[in-house]
């Protein structure tokens, strides 16, 4: 009985991806044509040519990858940093609890409530269209979700490992970095993957902070799709596809870990 729903509500979920995939290997002809073809009847990659090579968002790509990666570095660095003392070291609940509430604090105000005085530091500081306020920003917005992510994670690992490493001489560094970070890679997998999808997702502050493509993300670029005269569906779907490859292929990859992530490390393969 449920097997229809789920068959239903899949297709409803699929079509708007088959659409865009469809639309992306139209030419501009039959985009206009006076019958709705369900698929391209002559398909092409120009496209997605026009897209990466004549309208340059191959410089907006490159631009967007080195930003999400960066910030994942960074957020993770500065994550592991913090959560490391509150879950392996004697630290008393209310520290612990203070931290935890700084960092849902970071995120209690929506990114529109807050880009205005972002803009105004970037602007002092002089990171005004420099890949480096991107990256500072974005890492600090995802900085609360790392935490929480990486302290489900490190809490289920027992104490114990590490004070038999300390038992055979090993220091606190050396247990760390031998024992417990390969025993937290998985967490560290997920919480990279899904810092990833929401950077390489963000606008608003792509939009508000740069201003030419040496910074501006492929977002970015997507939007200037839509002039004033038109909108270029073709070249817009051809986009979108190239966008959703990366963040689709990395939750493919490490979609076992994102879940237990999601869930701050209950879930467990059986």
């Amino acid at each position: 009985m449920l097997l229809p729903v789920f068959a239903v509500l899949a297709v409803l979920y699929a079509f708007p991806l088959y659409w865009l995939l469809a639309t992306s290997l139209k030419g501009r002809s039959e985009l206009f044509q006076a019958t709705l073809s369900l698929y391209p009847e002559a398909p092409t990659l120009q496209p997605y040519v026009d897209v990466l090579v004549d309208r340059g968002f191959l410089v907006l790509l490159r631009n967007s990858i080195v930003v999400c990666a960066a910030t994942v570095i960074l957020a993770l660095t500065v994550g592991l940093l913090i959560t490391y003392p509150i879950t392996r070291l004697e630290v008393s609940p209310r520290v612990r609890t203070g931290v935890l509430n700084w960092a849902l604090s970071l995120r209690f105000l929506p990114p529109i409530a807050v880009v205005v005085p972002y803009f105004a530091v970037v602007r002092t500081v002089g990171l005004y269209d420099q890949p480096l306020a991107l990256i500072l920003i974005y890492s600090l917005f995802n900085l609360p979700f790392t935490i929480w992510m990486l302290k489900g994670f490190l809490t289920e690992i027992p104490r114990e490992i590490e004070e038999a490493a300390f038992s055979d001489g090993a220091s606190r560094w050396t247990a760390f970095r031998l024992i417990l970070l390969p025993l937290a890679m998985p967490g560290l997998l997920a919480a990279g993957v899904i810092v990833f999808s929401f950077s390489w997702s963000e606008f608003l502050f792509a939009l508000i902070l740069t201003s030419t493509p040496n910074a501006q993300t492929f977002p970015v670029g997507v939007q200037g799709l839509v002039t004033q005269f038109e909108i270029i569906w073709n070249d817009m779907a051809a986009a979108g596809a190239i966008a959703l490859v990366l963040p689709l292929v990395l939750m493919v990859l490490a979609r076992r870990y994102v879940i237990a992530g999601l869930t701050f490390g209950v879930v467990r393969e059986k």
